[in-house]
């Protein structure tokens, strides 16, 4: 009897922890609910000089829905931060825009930005859910973009949405 009510407890916790988060695809998300991505760990990397750079990546960002589907939610960014080191990348918020597959489990982050050396860079973000919680998803994302001194910047990032 034990086994099967302690069955029965742990399938309730599973089924209602991925329902806190509203990205998950049975969740309960509108238009205007906003939440935030977090990185836990970065790393960024890049050739410059003949001379592999490697650094910390950092970002983090605002969202609000704008648009919610059977099978896809679209957002804008509010705010955000990148930084590879400590050198921050300015985000053009206002033409930044993002996409989550409910089916996948994936979404998609993009927007213009400027490098610190004042270059123009664009960030197309690839992410991919990787454990739900009840206070929201871990997630990894990945990003290969133009930016300082001209390099091709390879990004891979560990974040919290919640």
């Amino acid at each position: 009897m034990f086994p099967l009510l302690l069955s029965v407890v742990l399938f309730s916790l599973a089924a209602s922890s991925a329902f806190a988060d509203p990205l998950v695809a049975g969740g309960a998300v509108t238009v205007g609910d906003q939440y935030t991505v977090t990185t836990i760990n970065g790393v960024a990397s890049a050739w410059i000089n003949g001379e592999r750079v490697t650094d910390a990546a950092n970002l983090q960002l605002q969202l609000q829905v704008t648009f919610v589907g059977p099978h896809n939610i679209v957002f804008r960014v509010l705010w955000g931060t990148f930084q590879i080191g400590t050198k921050p990348y300015a985000i053009d918020v206002g033409h930044w825009l993002g996409d989550y597959n409910r089916d996948t489990q994936t979404s998609t982050y993009q927007g213009p930005a400027t490098a610190p050396d004042g270059r123009p860079a664009y960030f197309v973000m690839f992410g991919q859910d990787l454990h739900e919680t009840s206070t929201g998803t871990y997630m990894h994302s990945l990003s290969d973009f133009l930016g300082e001194y001209g390099a091709l910047w390879h990004v891979d990032i560990t974040a919290f949405r919640d």
